[in-house]
C-alpha cells in the first residue's frame, strides 16, 4: 500500500496515485473479495423493504453495489463506511451519478458514530481482523449498532495463494530485514467465531462455513507488478527497492507459479483464496 516511507519506489506512486489505487485493488485482490461478498450475500434471506444496512469497511462499495444490483431490492438505506478516503471518493462519485440510496462516511470500524440498535444488517467484508484486540473491538461495534433480530456477516482469510510469495521476495531482496508476519490466528475459523460469541451473538444463532474464490489473469506479470505496488510495503520499503523493481516483479511471478494454489486454465493463471464466513443473528 502507499506509505510515507522515504524509500517508497517511484513506481508505487505511478501505479497507485489517486483513483488508480482503487483500479489496481479491484484488478487484483478486489476481484476475490467481490466473489466472497457475493457468496456471503447469497446466504441471507431476501432483504426486506425498509432495511437499514451497514456496509462496514466498504472499500469502494463492493457489498453495496452487489446489493443494489439485485432486482428484488427496493426501499432500503445503506450506510457505507471506511477509513480510506480514496475508495470512499470513488463510491461517492457513483452514488451521486446513479442516485443510489447510500450515505458514505469516513469512519473507523472500531468507533462508529451510529446509535445502538440501528441496523437491520451489518456486513463486514474482509475487514474485521484489522480492528484492535484481534477483532474484538470491531465485533463489539457490530453488535452494538445491530438491531435485535438483525443479521451480521463477517469473514476473514483462510488461505491466500499469493501472500507467501511476498515474504519470499522480501527475504531475497531485503536480507536481514524482518518481515511483518500476517495474522495466522484467523486461519482455522476459531478466532472469528470467538469474537462474535464474546460480544453476545449466541452460538445457536451463528452459521459458519468456508468457501473459495479465484483471482484470474491472462497477464501474470502485470498482475504481479500491481500487487507488488499495493502490498510490497508490508515488509517495509528499502532504498534499493526502486532499482530492483523489475527483479522483484519477476521473482513474485516465479513464486506465484510455484504455489500449490496456482493453476493454468487456458490462457489464464488462476490463484486460489479461501475465506471463513460467519452469519449471526442478534
Amino acid at each position: 500500500m502507499i506509505s510515507s516511507s522515504p524509500h517508497q519506489p517511484r513506481q508505487v506512486a505511478a501505479l497507485l496515485e489517486g483513483q488508480c489505487k482503487v483500479d489496481v485493488y479491484e484488478a487484483t485482490g478486489g476481484a476475490v473479495t467481490s466473489q466472497f461478498a457475493a457468496h456471503n450475500l447469497s446466504l441471507l434471506p431476501p432483504i426486506p423493504p425498509h432495511s437499514i444496512i451497514h456496509d462496514n469497511a466498504c472499500g469502494a462499495g463492493t457489498v453495496s453495489r452487489l446489493i443494489l444490483s439485485s432486482d428484488v431490492i427496493s426501499d432500503l438505506k445503506i450506510h457505507a463506511t471506511d477509513i480510506d478516503q480514496v475508495f470512499l471518493d470513488a463510491l461517492q462519485f457513483d452514488v451521486q451519478k446513479n442516485s443510489w440510496p447510500i450515505e458514505v462516511s469516513n469512519q473507523k470500524s472500531k468507533s462508529l458514530s451510529f446509535p445502538d440498535n440501528y441496523f437491520t444488517h451489518s456486513i463486514n467484508n474482509i475487514g474485521i481482523f484489522f480492528t484492535s484486540s484481534a477483532g474484538l473491538v470491531g465485533a463489539k461495534e457490530i453488535y452494538r449498532t445491530l438491531q435485535p433480530g438483525g443479521t451480521a456477516v463477517v469473514n476473514c482469510w483462510e488461505d491466500v495463494t499469493w501472500l507467501p510469495p511476498f515474504a519470499l521476495v522480501h527475504q531475497a531482496l531485503r536480507p536481514g530485514k524482518p518481515y511483518r508476519a500476517l495474522p495466522i490466528l484467523w486461519k482455522d475459523s476459531q478466532q472469528i467465531q470467538k469474537v462474535m460469541l464474546e460480544v453476545g451473538f449466541p452460538r445457536e444463532n451463528m452459521r459458519v462455513e468456508k468457501s473459495e474464490a479465484w483471482a484470474k489473469t491472462n497477464d501474470l506479470k502485470d498482475w504481479a507488478e500491481k500487487s507488488w505496488a499495493y502490498l510490497g510495503g508490508i515488509g517495509g520499503w528499502v532504498e534499493t527497492d526502486g532499482e530492483r523493481w523489475e527483479e522483484a516483479v519477476e521473482l513474485l511471478v516465479k513464486h506465484i507459479l510455484d504455489q500449490e494454489g496456482t493453476k493454468r486454465v487456458g490462457e489464464e493463471v488462476w490463484m486460489r483464496a479461501s475465506q471463513w464466513v460467519v452469519v449471526a443473528t442478534k
